[in-house]
C-alpha cells in the first residue's frame, strides 16, 4: 500500500536585511579597515623615520668620537715628546680600541641604513684614521730611538697636519650627506602626512555622513518602535481592563452562586423541618396512640410497633442532624459564638483532637451574611484538619472589635506548600477567600512544612449591618419541637 502524500514543509527564510541598511553597514566597514590602514601605514612612516634619524644622529655621533679620539691621540703623542712623562701616552693607547669599537658600529649602521657614498667616506675616513696612527707611531719610534730634536723635525714636515685635514674634510662630507639623507626623509614623511591627513579627512567626512544617516535610520526605528509600543500598551491595558472586568464577573457569580445556594440550603432547611418534621410528628403520635391501645394484648405487635417508634426516633435524629449542616439553628438562636463551640465540639470530639476556643460573645452580633460566612469557613477548616493536616491539636479565636470581627484558625500539623493557596485545585481555600473577598474582608493562610497552617480572616463591619444583626430572630416552633424532643429550633433566616 503506498504511503499518502505528504503536503510539502513551509520553508522557512531568514528575515534579510534592508539593501540600504545592509550597503550603510558595509560602506562602514569599508572605512573603518580603510582609517585602520591608514593610520597602519601613518605609524609604520613615522616609525622608520624616528628609526632613520637615530641612525644618523647615532652615526654622526661616532664620527664625532672618532675624530675627537685622533685629536686626544695626537695631543697625547705631543705631550709625550714634550714632557718624556709616560702618563701622557695613556689616552694614545686606549684610543686604538675604542676606535675600533666605533668603526664596527658605524659599519654595521651604514650597511643597515646607509648609501653606498656614506660606506665609501667611512672606508677613507678609516683609512685616514690608519694613516693617522702610523704616522704617529713612526714620530713615538723616533723619539725613542733618536731623541726629542729627531722627532720634532719629523713633526715639522707637515704630513701628520695633511692626514689630519683630509679627515676632517671626509668626516665633514660624510656630516652633510647624512643631513641630506635627514632632508629627504623629513621630506618624504611630510608627503606621507599631507596624504595620511587628506585621507583621514575624508574618511572622516565619509564617517560623519554614515552616521548621519545611521542616525536617522535609527531615529525612524526609535519612533516606530515608540508606535509598536504605545499601541502594546495600548493592547495590554485592554486587555487588563478585559481580565479586570472578566474577574469581577466571575467574583460576582461566585458571591451569587454561593449566595444561592445558602439561599437553597436555609429554603430546603425549613422544608425539611416543617413538612418532614410534620410528618414524622404525626405517624409518631399515631403510632403511639395504638400501642397505647393495644397495651400488653398482643406482646408481639408491641415490639414491632417499639421497633416503629425507634425508627421514628432515628428518623428525627437524622432530620435534625440534615437540618444543622444545611442551616445551623444554633447560628440563628444563639448566634455565632456557640454555633462554632457546638461545630468545633462536634468534630474534635469524633476525631479525636484537643481544642483551644477562645470566642468572645459580642461576636455572635454580627450580621447573618458574615455570621454564615465565618461559619462555613470553620466548617471547611475542619474538614480540612481531619482530613489532611493530621494534626493533634487546632485552636480558634473569634474577635469582636468596632471596626470588624476577625477569626483566627491555627494547627499543629504537617502544614501546607506555599504552591497551596495559589492552586487552582484549591477549591476549599479558593472558597474561603471568595467568601471574604464578596464581604470585602481579608483571607491570608500561612504554613510551613511540619509547623502547622493558620488562617486569618478580617471582616469590617459597617453599624448599619450592626442594627441589622440586632433584629430579633423568628419564634422557634415549640410545639413540633416538643414533640420530637429535640433542641428549640427556629425557621433558619434567609441569607
Amino acid at each position: 500500500m503506498a504511503a499518502p502524500d505528504r503536503p510539502p514543509r513551509a520553508r522557512f527564510r531568514q528575515p534579510r536585511l534592508p539593501l540600504r541598511v545592509a550597503f550603510l553597514l558595509a560602506l562602514g566597514i569599508i572605512t573603518s579597515i580603510g582609517i585602520l590602514a591608514f593610520s597602519e601605514i601613518g605609524s609604520r612612516e613615522l616609525q622608520q623615520v624616528v628609526e632613520s634619524h637615530t641612525s644618523i644622529v647615532e652615526v654622526q655621533t661616532l664620527v664625532s668620537e672618532i675624530a675627537s679620539l685622533v685629536s686626544d691621540a695626537e695631543a697625547a703623542e705631543r705631550g709625550y715628546i714634550l714632557t718624556d712623562k709616560p702618563d701622557y701616552l695613556e689616552p694614545y693607547k686606549e684610543a686604538r680600541p675604542k676606535l675600533d669599537e666605533r668603526f664596527r658600529r658605524l659599519v654595521a649602521l651604514l650597511a643597515r641604513d646607509g648609501t653606498q657614498v656614506q660606506r665609501d667616506q667611512l672606508t677613507r675616513i678609516n683609512t685616514l684614521v690608519g694613516k693617522k696612527f702610523g704616522e704617529m707611531d713612526a714620530t713615538l719610534a723616533l723619539y725613542q730611538k733618536s731623541g726629542r730634536d729627531a722627532a720634532f723635525e719629523l713633526l715639522n714636515t707637515g704630513m701628520g697636519k695633511e692626514v689630519m685635514d683630509d679627515l676632517r674634510h671626509e668626516i665633514a662630507a660624510l656630516g652633510v650627506d647624512q643631513r641630506a639623507s635627514i632632508a629627504e626623509s623629513d621630506s618624504r614623511w611630510k608627503q606621507d602626512i599631507d596624504f595620511a591627513r587628506f585621507a583621514v579627512q575624508w574618511l572622516t567626512a565619509c564617517t560623519v555622513a554614515l552616521l548621519l544617516v545611521v542616525w536617522l535610520l535609527a531615529r525612524r526605528e526609535v519612533r516606530q518602535q515608540d508606535e509598536r509600543r504605545r499601541l502594546s500598551t495600548t493592547q495590554s491595558e485592554r486587555l487588563e481592563r478585559e481580565v479586570r472586568e472578566r474577574t469581577g464577573e466571575l467574583a460576582e457569580l461566585s458571591t451569587y452562586l454561593q449566595t444561592v445556594r445558602e439561599e437553597e440550603k436555609s429554603r430546603l432547611s425549613r422544608d425539611i423541618h416543617d413538612e418532614l418534621g410534620g410528618i414524622l410528628v404525626s405517624a409518631k403520635m399515631d403510632v403511639s396512640t395504638v400501642a397505647e391501645a393495644l397495651g400488653n394484648r398482643d406482646p408481639s405487635l408491641a415490639r414491632k410497633l417499639a421497633r416503629v417508634l425507634q425508627t421514628l426516633d432515628d428518623g428525627v435524629s437524622l432530620k435534625r442532624r440534615i437540618i444543622e449542616e444545611l442551616r445551623p439553628t444554633l447560628l440563628d438562636n444563639l448566634g455565632l459564638a456557640a454555633a462554632i463551640d457546638w461545630q468545633v465540639h462536634e468534630v474534635c470530639d469524633r476525631a479525636g483532637l484537643k481544642y483551644d476556643l477562645n470566642l468572645a460573645e459580642d461576636a455572635s452580633d454580627v450580621p447573618p451574611r458574615v455570621g454564615i460566612a465565618l461559619f462555613r469557613i470553620v466548617q471547611e477548616a475542619l474538614t480540612n484538619v481531619v482530613k489532611y493536616a493530621g494534626a493533634r491539636a487546632i485552636s480558634i479565636d473569634l474577635i469582636r472589635d468596632d471596626e470588624g470581627v476577625s477569626l483566627i484558625i491555627a494547627d499543629d500539623g504537617v502544614g501546607l506548600p506555599e504552591s497551596a493557596s495559589r492552586d487552582r485545585l484549591s477549591h476549599g481555600i479558593a472558597g474561603m477567600r471568595q467568601r471574604v473577598r464578596a464581604l470585602a474582608g481579608e483571607f491570608m493562610i500561612h504554613g510551613e512544612a511540619h509547623r502547622g497552617t493558620q488562617i486569618e480572616v478580617r471582616i469590617p463591619l459597617s453599624r448599619d449591618a450592626t442594627r441589622e444583626s440586632e433584629s430579633p430572630a423568628a419564634p422557634p416552633d415549640a410545639a413540633i419541637a416538643g414533640q420530637l424532643d429535640a433542641p428549640p429550633s427556629v425557621t433558619p433566616a434567609e441569607t
